[in-house]
């Protein structure tokens, strides 16, 4: 047999032989497909989360106007008949039913109008030291539940502070995110507001305690 023969059948043989390390390659794109298929996943459901909290947000936020605006067209129309029956008490001289009455309209009209099952201002603001409105456990628009204690700190590597004490704003620090400033709503149930260096960046949580 020639040496050119043996040569030619030397390579044949050697293209015969299973190739381990080609199919491991083969097999490494499928591996990094899967990988990225299930961070792919995880990144859709907290996006789908932040949707649902948003539209939650807005919706309550809407049904709440909505239920106030109610509410003060019930009380405009018993303010005008109550104002209708001072005047006659007046007219016929029942001053003091008269003067019952003009009470009565003043306490109406101080009296504040929050939606059911809320806490109105005056009760959030006279909450004790060490109780501040937002302690509790809140959802994130990021899909991340924290929960706010007592003395400025996060159960996680995070701490807040109000200050804005009037306006009820206050500032999150993160350890590896910029920092959130958000204020809370009246109800005491959403806070809501930006990014400290970026207005344009929104964020919110809303409180599921």
């Amino acid at each position: 047999m020639s040496l050119r023969t043996l040569s030619i059948l030397a390579s044949i043989v050697f293209c015969l032989q299973p190739n381990v390390a080609s199919r491991a390659d083969d097999k490494l794109p499928e591996v990094q497909s899967s990988e990225h298929l299930i961070a792919s996943e995880l990144d859709q459901h907290a996006t789908d989360i932040r949707s649902i909290d948003r539209r939650f947000v807005d919706a309550r936020g809407r049904l709440e106007q909505s239920y106030i605006q109610e509410r003060k067209s019930l009380r405009e129309t018993l303010m005008r008949r109550l104002n209708k029956q001072k005047k006659a008490h007046t007219e016929k001289g029942e001053l003091d039913i008269a003067v019952a009455i003009r009470d009565q309209m003043k306490r109406i009209e101080a009296t504040e109008i929050v939606p059911p099952n809320q806490q109105s201002t005056k009760e959030l603001g006279s909450r004790p030291a060490g109780a501040p409105a937002i302690k509790g456990t809140w959802r994130w628009n990021n899909g991340v539940d924290i929960e706010n204690l007592a003395d400025g700190q996060t159960n996680g590597s995070g701490t807040w502070r109000l200050i804005d004490p009037e306006k009820q704003t206050y500032e999150f620090r993160w350890k590896r995110i910029p920092p959130d400033r958000v204020t809370l709503s009246p109800n005491g149930r959403v806070l809501e507001g930006t990014k400290a260096h970026d207005p344009s960046f929104r964020v919110w949580a809303v409180r599921i305690d």
